[in-house]
């Protein structure tokens, strides 16, 4: 029974260790305060077509969401717009205001705009608007599994 113990604590720190080493690997790093979707939402590290989403708790759920590819570097950063919102003429002015050169993003590539009905974190129907980094094969291999 020690011994399950033991093998079991050995296997949650290696986790965390992977977890932080993981975060640490980030190209650009995480601006401060920033956290992984899944200390927010029940959700894994990475979702394969989204990529490891990070996100400063205060700005959810409409962002800036940083998505990260599976290589650890930044393929997108993604808002969230809830249709009530824009049903209801909501504006948002200077969002993600300083995330960009903090980042050092200098360009994007393209923008990808889409509907979804809801999902863990924003269960109401909204608009994914991705500002991508990179070119669309690249983001299509960097977001998958």
């Amino acid at each position: 029974m020690k011994q399950l113990k033991l093998v079991l604590l050995s296997v949650a720190i290696s986790s965390l260790i992977a977890v932080a080493s993981a975060q640490n690997d980030l190209n650009p790093p995480l601006p401060d305060g920033y956290v992984s979707v899944s200390e927010i939402v029940r959700l894994p590290e990475f979702i394969p077509g989204v990529g490891a989403l990070y996100i400063h708790p205060d700005d959810a759920p409409v962002g800036p969401w940083l998505s990260y590819g599976n290589d650890g570097n930044l393929v997108e950063v993604v808002f969230m717009v809830p249709l009530s919102e824009l049903q209801n003429s909501t504006d948002w002015e200077n969002l993600a205001s300083g995330t960009f050169e903090t980042l050092g993003a200098s360009g994007i590539e393209h923008v990808d705009v889409s509907f979804n009905g809801g999902h863990p974190g924003m269960a109401e129907a909204h608009y994914h608007i991705r500002l991508v980094l990179i070119g669309d094969e690249q983001q299509q291999a960097a977001l998958a599994e």
